[in-house]
């Protein structure tokens, strides 16, 4: 039932899948840093966008931000997967909190980066040298970006109740 729900999606499959998703689009940042850059919002975009800083750093930090993210998704996964049955390796809360925290800061992530997103909808701008994009693209990465902060918060909210269960009890 949920138990096996819970170790078989929430803690393998999930922060796999998510895991894998970031560090990918995290490299993605730095390999082909300028069509991140070409989707960051200038300064006085919408008349209130000031945000300090340049696209450059920008993208440099919301790219290294989803590499550790994903990297401690990726962690957590591993670590369940590899996992004996033997509770010794649950006692260690530090170790058990890098999953719910990556999972949580990936979460405020991916609200932080929606200017980007609805700057792409609002002024058609596109990464590098793609073809303008279709309304239905926009609506679609919507969907699929609500889909992301549902699993995100899911995984943090159920990791940070099992990491702290125990030590609640």
């Amino acid at each position: 039932g949920l138990e096996k729900w819970r170790t078989n999606v929430i803690e393998t499959t999930l922060p796999l899948l998510l895991g894998l998703l970031f560090l990918t689009a995290g490299i993605g940042h730095f390999a082909n840093a300028q069509a991140f850059q070409d989707i960051y919002p200038p300064k006085g975009t919408w008349g209130i966008w000031y945000l300090p800083g340049s696209a450059e750093f920008h993208v440099a930090w919301t790219g290294l931000v989803e590499i550790l993210g994903g990297s401690g998704l990726l962690f957590g996964a591993t670590r369940s997967i590899l996992a004996s049955g033997d509770d010794e390796d649950d006692e260690n809360l530090a170790i058990n909190l890098i999953e719910p925290i990556s999972a949580l800061v990936l979460f405020i992530l991916t609200v932080v980066v929606t200017p980007a997103n609805i700057y792409m909808y609002t002024h058609g701008v596109t990464m590098g040298d793609m073809a303008p994009l279709d309304l239905s693209f926009h609506y679609t990465r919507f969907a699929v970006q609500v889909a992301f902060l549902s699993l995100l918060i899911t995984l943090a909210r159920d990791s940070f109740f099992y990491a702290w269960g125990d030590e609640l009890d």
